[in-house]
C-alpha cells in the first residue's frame, strides 16, 4: 500500500522516519521531504491507499520555538491548510483509503475541525491522550475516504 504523508514536517510521528512504503511531502524543503509541494497542490495521481494528516494545530507566535519547527500559520490559514489538505487527499487517495488524521486541541477544538474534512473523509473512529502539563487533548482519528457515485 502506498502512504502519504501530507505535513510530514520532521516526521515526528513515524516510529520509521523512511518508511519504504510512504511519500513525505511538505512545503518547506529544509525539513527534508521527498516531495516539496504544497498539500493543497499535489503532484500525484489517485495512488494512496493511507493519507496521514498532522496538520499545524495553532497559532504559535512567530519567534517560538514551535514556529522554528513547524511554522507559522494563522488561524485562517490552518482552517484553509485542512480543507485544501483534505480536498486534495480525496483527489490522490484510491477508493476505500482511510485517513489518519492527528490533531491537538491546544489550538481548535476537534468538533470544529472534523467539518472541514467533509465532504472528502467521514469520521470512523479515534482515541485521545491527555498533556498533563498543557492540559489539552491529542487525538487519533481514523477516516474513510468519501467515494462520489461515480466511483
Amino acid at each position: 500500500m502506498r502512504i502519504l504523508d501530507l505535513t510530514a514536517g520532521n516526521r515526528a510521528i513515524w516510529l520509521d522516519r523512511r518508511h519504504p512504503d510512504a511519500v513525505y511531502v511538505d512545503l518547506r524543503e529544509g525539513v527534508g521531504p521527498d516531495v516539496v509541494a504544497d498539500s493543497g497542490m499535489l503532484p500525484f495521481g489517485q495512488v494512496f491507499g493511507l493519507v496521514v494528516f498532522d496538520p499545524p494545530h495553532y497559532n504559535a507566535s512567530r519567534n517560538s520555538r514551535m514556529a522554528t519547527s513547524y511554522g507559522h500559520f494563522t488561524a485562517a490559514e490552518i482552517r484553509k491548510l485542512i480543507t485544501d489538505g483534505a480536498r486534495e487527499a480525496h483527489r490522490v487517495a484510491i477508493p476505500d483509503a482511510v485517513m489518519a488524521l492527528k490533531w491537538s486541541t491546544k489550538g481548535l477544538v476537534l468538533k470544529s475541525v472534523l467539518p472541514l474534512l467533509l465532504p472528502w473523509w467521514s469520521p470512523l473512529f479515534g482515541t485521545a491522550t491527555t498533556q498533563s502539563v498543557q492540559r489539552h487533548l491529542n487525538y487519533w482519528i481514523m477516516l474513510h475516504r468519501v467515494n462520489s457515485p461515480a466511483e
